[in-house]
């Protein structure tokens, strides 16, 4: 206690103050005091260590984000050979819905996704496709299936590259939203009132293709007519007829990526998404993000690299769960 230790009125207790009395204090004394600090403080060290090597640490909410700081620090050019030669030579398999062809992911997406990107476990029936790799051969979105996984999910394509998801997370946190609506309704020509009608035309086809063999199930959960209106719903679930209005940049850059002809690698007539596009042209040609990847984000989505706790890599909540 206070009195045992004998220290002066208002005392402030640090270490240097006690170097005098301590000599003088009962041993039973110093160990209540003492040694509840120093548990403490191995156990905080223990809990550090814990996180920086383990990559399942983090909630199933949790989506990654890369701070800016990893651009200024070097890597060596072998272990992004080594990376890109691993991954982008696999022969990716396609499949065809509603007229569409996308890749179908590997056994490696399917890993890098939930080990590396989402961190949390997905059935292979939920993801129905992947985009193009980056060019370190990682997927930087997927579909997602709107029936086969615990909940309903109204948004067909999830963006999960951990560059892409931390730079449009901070750009709509700088009204990137607003940003692009502003663009998209000064159509003077129309054009991408057009496109972004097409988009949600797609949307719905391939929702409705996918959820055909599901959809006595889809009525018993929602009824009838919101079932309906959930099938013919466009880009991140939104009334089709709402071509006004960009609810989500991340859907937009997610369905580009998978249904693009230069994403699918393939010679079909597929445009893509028109916001989803510029989107992705002002990250790369106005706001300095090298939207393929750049020389150390592979260390994330590697699952032969180990993580790098502090120094490169920071983890919390986006707007991509």
């Amino acid at each position: 206690t206070m009195k045992d230790i004998n220290l002066p009125p208002n005392h402030i207790m640090n270490r240097k103050n006690l170097l005098v009395p301590i000599s003088k204090t009962p041993l039973v004394v110093l160990l209540g005091v003492l040694l509840p600090q120093y548990c403490l403080a191995f156990f905080t060290s223990s809990i550090h260590a814990c996180k920086c090597s383990s990559s399942f640490w983090f909630t199933p909410s949790e989506t990654s984000r890369l701070k800016p700081i990893y651009n200024d620090i070097s890597t060596t050019s072998s272990h992004i050979d080594d990376i890109d030669n691993m991954n982008i030579a696999v022969t990716r398999e396609t499949t065809t819905i509603a007229n569409q062809t996308f890749l179908l992911p590997t056994e490696q997406d399917l890993q890098t996704i939930q080990q590396r990107q989402v961190f949390h476990k997905l059935e292979p029936s939920q993801v129905t496709c992947v985009s193009s790799p980056c060019r370190h051969g990682f997927p930087q979105a997927f579909g997602f299936h709107p029936t086969k996984g615990p909940k309903l999910v109204s948004g067909l394509f999830r963006l999960s590259c951990p560059l892409l998801v931390q730079q449009i997370d901070e750009w709509e946190g700088q009204s990137g939203v607003r940003e692009m609506t502003d663009w998209l309704r000064n159509d003077v020509s129309g054009d991408k009132r057009k496109g972004y009608e097409r988009a949600n035309e797609m949307q719905k086809q391939i929702r409705t293709e996918l959820v055909a063999d599901d959809y006595n199930k889809l009525v018993s959960r929602m009824g009838e007519y919101n079932a309906d209106k959930f099938l013919e719903s466009g880009v991140a679930g939104i009334p089709s007829s709402q071509t006004y209005n960009v609810k989500c940049i991340h859907a937009h850059v997610s369905d580009h990526l998978c249904r693009s002809s230069q994403s699918n690698n393939t010679n079909t007539s597929t445009e893509g998404n028109v916001i989803g596009e510029h989107a992705l042209n002002i990250l790369q040609n106005r706001r300095g993000v090298p939207t393929l990847g750049n020389d150390v984000c592979w260390q994330q989505c590697s699952l032969r690299h180990e993580q790098l706790c502090a120094l490169i890599f920071s983890f919390g909540t986006s707007n991509n769960k």
